[in-house]
C-alpha cells in the first residue's frame, strides 16, 4: 500500500515537469523556431542577448500628486501617479516590480498601508499620496510596462506603455 502512495506522488511531483525536461530540438533534429507576428525566425537570434533583469526597485513620495505616466530613463524605467489612502496615517508603498521575460513586460504595482504607531491619532479623511517608482535594469528595458495601483478605490491598471 506504501509502494502506491510513494509511485502516486512521484508521478505528481514529475508530471508537471515533463514539458520542461525535452531539448530544443523539433523532430528531425532541426533546431525549433517559433512565430513572432507572421515571421519565422531561429530560437538562436535572441540567444547573444541576455534578458533585461531587475537591479533595484524602489518607491519615493512626491508632494504633488501627478497624473499617472511611465518613461525611460536610461537603464531605468520611472513610473509617476498618486493613489488614495484611507487616512492621514495611510502611506504609499511599493507591492511589486516583477519583470516577465516571456511576455517581456514589467509589472509595478502601488499599494497603501497604514504605517501608524501604537496609540496614535489619523486623520479620518481620504488622503491622496503622489509617488515616483523607479525600477533600474541590467541588460536592456523591457518592452511593455504596466502601472496597477491598489488603495481604497480598489486594484486597477492605470497605465500600460512600450517603451
Amino acid at each position: 500500500m506504501r509502494r502506491r502512495t510513494v509511485l502516486a506522488g512521484v508521478a505528481t511531483f514529475a508530471l508537471p515537469l515533463a514539458g520542461c525536461l525535452g531539448g530544443s530540438e523539433a523532430p528531425g533534429g532541426d533546431a525549433a523556431t517559433r512565430t513572432d507576428g507572421g515571421d519565422t525566425m531561429d530560437e538562436t537570434e535572441d540567444a547573444g542577448r541576455p534578458a533585461p533583469t531587475v537591479r533595484a526597485a524602489s518607491l519615493s513620495a512626491v508632494d504633488a500628486c501627478p497624473e499617472a505616466r511611465v518613461r525611460a530613463d536610461d537603464d531605468a524605467v520611472v513610473c509617476r501617479g498618486c493613489v488614495r489612502g484611507k487616512n492621514g496615517c495611510t502611506v504609499a508603498v511599493l507591492d511589486g516590480a516583477t519583470y516577465d521575460a516571456a511576455a517581456d513586460e514589467l509589472r509595478v504595482v502601488v499599494a497603501t498601508e497604514e504605517d501608524r504607531e501604537a496609540g496614535a491619532m489619523c486623520t479620518q479623511a481620504i488622503v491622496r499620496l503622489g509617488y515616483e517608482v523607479t525600477v533600474a535594469f541590467d541588460d536592456g528595458l523591457p518592452g511593455t510596462v504596466t502601472l496597477v495601483e491598489s488603495d481604497v478605490d480598489g486594484s486597477r491598471e492605470v497605465v500600460t506603455a512600450s517603451l
